[in-house]
């Protein structure tokens, strides 16, 4: 009786498991690479991206150091995957606020979000900033498989589909939107734009944790005033709250 409790518990486990319908070898893929994803945050917390060791990451993985190569070419390409997972997060996040047909919507939910995910350990946002301004060439990681998103999101319908690239991506995706939606003017300079919205991004942070002043208003403040400047026009706020 015991060996059959054990059997229909491990069956139970199969039977919720999200990645269920993958075979063996995706499902493995996708935990071991967010489990590394995961390890990564961890020592992002009390250190710098320089310090951290690959063996390090490989102890919360589960997995050797040779092995890791087979994930990752090094470990630039796991940040670069770790902000393919943060450009899904702002995706999902806007889209449970209703916010994803706005151009003016998106980009604050790409503020707001990053806000609150900062406020759990302001350290990591310093440290993916410090990293996109070091990086020389744009390298191209690996995209998120099916297997990956929906083990990151179990419980969203469509996470299979939904536009994964960045910041870049979020603003040319928010511009299109804008333009389409008669959010901004149609004289707008969509590039001169982009580039002082992406200025606000990574400029602010850093001046925000020089200065003790709250991330998120001074993200939204400094946002809206670049918005208005270029003669758009802000949405009222939804009254749906989304959470990840």
């Amino acid at each position: 009786m015991a060996s059959y409790k054990k059997l229909a518990m491990r069956n139970e486990i199969r039977t919720n498991d999200p990645l269920a319908k993958f075979p063996l070898k995706e499902r493995k893929f996708a935990r071991t690479r967010t489990n590394l994803v995961v390890g990564l945050l961890k020592l992002l917390e009390t250190r710098s991206l320089d310090e951290i060791k690959i063996t390090e990451l490989c102890h919360y993985a589960e997995i050797s150091e040779p092995t890791f190569y087979n994930y990752f070419p090094e470990k630039d390409d796991l940040v670069l995957h770790y902000i393919q997972i943060w450009s899904l997060m702002v995706t999902v996040f806007a889209e449970e606020n209703q916010q994803t047909n706005s151009g003016y919507g998106l980009i604050h939910s790409l503020f707001q979000l990053t806000a609150k995910e900062s406020k759990k350990n302001p350290k990591i946002l310093l440290e993916i900033i410090s990293f996109q301004t070091k990086k020389k060439s744009k390298r191209k990681p690996k995209p998120l498989t099916e297997a990956e998103r929906i083990l990151l999101f179990p419980n969203f319908p469509g996470i299979e589909s939904l536009p994964i690239g960045g910041i870049e991506m979020i603003l040319e995706r928010a511009m299109e939107l804008s333009l389409k939606n008669q959010e901004l003017p149609k004289v707008t300079n969509i590039k001169y734009l982009s580039l002082a919205i992406a200025s606000c991004f990574f400029g602010i942070p850093i001046l925000a944790f020089q200065l003790g002043e709250n991330l998120e208003k001074l993200w939204i403040e400094s946002f809206h005033y670049i918005w208005l400047g270029a003669g758009g026009s802000i949405q009222k706020k939804s009254k749906r709250a989304g959470k990840i």
